[in-house]
């Protein structure tokens, strides 16, 4: 027997085992892989498995629920609890109750009467500070008349601050047989007891004996009339101060002329007629002419300066003439 190897074919009996797939190679080669679905066949087989209820405890769910949720709930009543306190001293306490007048202070009121500023806030004595309308009361102080603006402020712990900014008289108004003050925007003043203002009258304004004259459709035509005023004031204040002349009265009822009463010393006043622009040069003029116009008419009434550089002076009237000396001789002549 020779020395080379023989194959020798092993016979089975039985079938040959099945070629290996390609699936189980790849099975072995990813052990995480998910596990290939069952067969139709196969499932058909399996029987389905009973549900198993499953108890859960309730009271360790509640137990835990407390454990986590003690510490909210308690911060929650501590901030409850302090705002009742907060509510109840600020809102409730007497520490912030406007008991009297004496807690009200006001300030800037110079001409405007306290007593009815204190007025406003007579409805709010033995309120809570907190509960006062402040906007409100500010509007009903400067509905009085001497008050352009006014302000209202809470102090600590319970005083009230009123500021008040008066109004600036520019003349004085007639009214019926008493005079007035009156403001830039044509409001009237009530004149003040103890103070003295240096003004002229002004006559023929708009709404002066209505209801309430100072309703704003009246103070929406009389504030260009005082409006003119101020202009001739304006243009007559460069021309200096004169001892002898002074404007007295100023009539504005017409919108095209404007009449002013000029007075002349010892007694005398003359009407001036300036239209309704150019005072400045007009009035200089009355002012270089008035004495050679005095000595000319002695009784001179007015003078009409509509036209610029011109004047119409009205002599007024005529001095009677003196009584003609008698041609008749004396008893002792006679003799």
């Amino acid at each position: 027997m020779s020395n080379a190897t023989r194959k020798v074919r092993i016979v089975r009996d039985g079938p040959e085992p099945p070629a290996p797939r390609a699936e189980d190679e790849l099975e072995a080669l990813d052990p995480e892989a998910p596990p290939e679905a069952p067969d139709a066949e196969e499932t058909s087989y399996r029987r389905r498995r009973a549900p198993v209820p499953v108890r859960r405890k309730r009271s360790r769910d509640w137990a835990q629920m407390l454990r986590r949720g003690w510490r909210p709930s308690l911060a929650a009543a501590l901030a409850l609890l302090v705002a009742f306190a907060l509510y109840s001293l600020v809102f409730r306490s007497s520490w912030f109750l406007l008991e009297g007048s004496g807690q009200i202070a006001i300030t800037g009121a110079h001409q405007t009467d306290g007593q009815r500023v204190l007025a406003v806030f007579s409805a709010d004595l033995g309120r809570n500070l907190f509960f006062i309308p402040l906007s409100q009361r500010r509007r009903a102080v400067e509905r009085i008349p001497w008050v352009r603006q006014a302000a209202v402020l809470r102090l600590w712990p319970a005083r009230l601050e009123v500021k008040i900014q008066e109004r600036t008289p520019v003349a004085y108004a007639r009214v019926g047989s008493h005079l007035d003050l009156i403001d830039a925007q044509g409001v009237l003043l009530e004149r003040p007891a103890k103070a003295n203002f240096d003004f002229p009258v002004l006559t023929g304004l708009a709404g002066i004996s209505a209801v309430n004259p100072n309703a704003s459709e009246w103070l929406d035509q009389r504030q260009p009339q005082v409006a003119r005023w101020s202009a001739l004031q304006q243009a007559v204040a460069p021309l200096g101060h004169h001892a002898a002349f002074a404007i007295s009265e100023v009539n504005l009822r017409n919108p095209g002329d404007l009449r002013a009463r000029v007075s002349l010393g010892a007694g005398s006043s003359v009407l001036v007629d300036l239209g309704n622009r150019n005072f400045e040069p007009r009035f200089q003029l009355f002012l270089s002419q008035i004495a050679s116009w005095r000595q000319k008419y002695p009784n001179m009434v007015s003078v009409d300066l509509h036209f610029d550089g011109q004047a119409i002076v009205d002599p007024g009237p005529t001095a009677a003439p003196a009584p003609a000396a008698s041609t008749k001789p004396s008893r002792g002549e006679q003799r």
